[in-house]
């Protein structure tokens, strides 16, 4: 009862009741009213209005939205996951069982070097990795004027190809592929 009294009450075009029902259609002529034309909300990415007026707010989104930022980001990123992983697989390999030809066991010095140098070295080739295809991507983001996966898999193959191409034309190749396939693939699932 109480339901439809209060449907009762409303109407479709806004003007009457505390919530009013709207119809699609009504919705969208609503927003065309306030905001004129409505064009840019179905072109994803492309905002016509800023998005802030504080110009602390402007800078800070601009510096985020760079290419240096978003290369160094990935550099720090990387080097913490390679630093992890290194810590890790230096506790689980069982190469620090101790010194076989002497037959002394390893001191806690001596598996603190060796985690420390793992870490630096685990470190070191994932921020490369981060700094490689984050810049790439950005930039030829930058230069296509676009955001989509043909960026990841152009960054992908660029990196991995210049990687490979130090043993050869055909491992060049092989890393071009295989890091265009799985750039493509990690992008497709963080955007989807």
């Amino acid at each position: 009862n109480e339901y439809k009294s209060y449907l009762s009450m409303t109407s479709s075009t806004g003007d009457d009741g505390p919530w009013p029902i709207e119809t699609p259609v009504v919705m969208v002529t609503n927003i065309q009213r306030r905001l004129g034309n409505a064009d840019f909300l179905s072109q994803p990415g492309r905002i016509s209005a800023p998005l802030t007026s504080n110009p602390v707010e402007k800078k800070m989104e601009t510096i985020s939205e760079s290419c240096t930022f978003k290369a160094a980001m990935a550099t720090v990123v990387g080097f913490g996951m390679g630093a992890f992983f290194g810590v890790f697989t230096a506790a689980v390999d069982p190469n620090l069982s101790g010194d076989v030809v002497t037959g002394k066991p390893q001191t806690a010095r001596d598996i603190g070097r060796e985690m420390w140098s793992r870490t630096r070295s685990y470190g070191k080739s994932f921020a490369f990795l981060g700094l490689a295809l984050s810049g790439t991507e950005c930039v030829i983001e930058s230069y296509r004027g676009r955001s989509d996966l043909y960026n990841s898999l152009y960054a992908g193959c660029a990196v991995g190809g210049g990687m490979g191409l130090r043993a050869g034309i055909m491992p060049g190749c092989a890393g071009c592929v295989g890091f265009a396939a799985f750039s493509a693939a990690i992008d497709w699932y963080m955007k989807s």
